[in-house]
């Protein structure tokens, strides 16, 4: 039987035209996740891996590829390939990529366009998951009329990837005049709720999520900004079901997410309440195969099949994952 082409690539690190520039710990992890998904897709018998070199790396020739055009490269990577695994940080961007997959008539090895539209805003998000009985952290426009009552206030992008330019604040009025001070940036308001901070990996398709790892997510403050350090991937029980079964609203609400999606959370004594959504690979994947001893993307793979939960239990080993560093993650003793 032929195996599968797979062309996995990242959108940013192959010269992508509309890549932004990003902070060298958000390039940094992009560079982690390739390299993990890469080596888990070679790992795979059935699958044939095609990729992208780098934009600046030397072709066959010893030119740069830098000059080539990325779509030219892009269009002969797709052609020749049976199913595409794009990563892109930017949601916008991950829409896009996906429409011209599916347009392609490829495989896309990833949400729908819409689920990934809906996911680019934090407001849209937060919707969704309210119209889908989803516990959420409450989530404003600068214009919307904010609850009464003291406490911090947290100011992020609508379409923001993890901690970028996401800042605390410690009263509803400093949020709203750091808003008004940067007009040309689309912000969205969140109350402060305080708790521990966490992230769930899933595999999901058809509006059923499989819990692969709960994470515990490592964040600093510092200069009233956030700062995301690294997750220990399985380093949070859920011995009460409460995550698994938030897995499961996430999954109902946004039916169309398929694949690898990761779910930030925050869990109190109150309860669980979700951050976002993200169906992209996020940091924790790149320990992930440490953690569970079998290959998330192989998992993936295996829903082309028809396949549902993994076959056999997983191990769920603590492992973590630290984005300052590109070394390898490291099992915790």
């Amino acid at each position: 039987m032929a195996r599968l082409k797979v062309f996995a690539f990242d959108y940013a690190m192959a010269g992508g035209p509309r890549a932004r520039a990003l902070p060298g710990a958000l390039s940094q992890q992009g560079a982690m996740l390739l390299h993990a998904l890469l080596a888990d897709l070679a790992a795979l018998p059935d699958v044939e891996l095609h990729t992208m070199p780098v934009a600046d790396a030397p072709g066959p020739s010893g030119a740069s590829l830098a000059g080539q055009g990325f779509g030219q490269r892009f269009d002969a990577c797709l052609q020749a390939a049976d199913a595409v695994w794009p990563l892109v940080l930017e949601a916008g961007l991950l829409e896009d990529l996906s429409r011209d997959i599916l347009r392609g008539q490829r495989i896309l090895l990833g949400s729908a366009p819409g689920a990934v539209r809906v996911t680019a805003s934090k407001l849209r998000t937060a919707r969704a998951l309210a119209d889908g009985g989803v516990p959420a952290v409450p989530t404003f426009s600068p214009h919307a009329s904010l609850p009464d009552g003291e406490g911090a206030w947290v100011v992020k992008p609508d379409d923001g990837a993890g901690c970028l330019d996401t800042r605390l604040f410690s009263d509803r009025a400093a949020a709203l005049a750091h808003v008004r001070a940067s007009a040309a940036q689309d912000y969205v308001l969140q109350p402060f709720v305080a708790g521990e901070l966490g992230s769930l990996s899933l595999v999901c398709c058809d509006g059923k999520a499989w819990v692969l790892a709960c994470n515990r997510e490592r964040v600093a403050v510092r200069d009233n900004r956030f700062h995301f350090l690294g997750s220990t991937v399985n380093g949070l029980d859920d011995a009460d079901g409460a995550l698994a079964g938030l897995a499961q609203q996430v999954a109902a609400a946004l039916p169309t997410l398929w694949g690898y999606v990761g779910v930030d959370f925050i869990r109190n004594a109150d309860g669980v309440l979700v951050l976002d959504v993200n169906p992209r690979l996020t940091a924790a994947y790149a320990g992930l195969s440490a953690s569970i001893g079998r290959n998330p993307a192989g998992l993936v793979i295996d829903l082309l099949k028809g396949a549902a939960a993994p076959a056999a239990p997983l191990a769920r080993r603590a492992v973590c994952v630290d984005v300052a560093s590109l070394g390898q993650p490291w099992p915790l003793s």
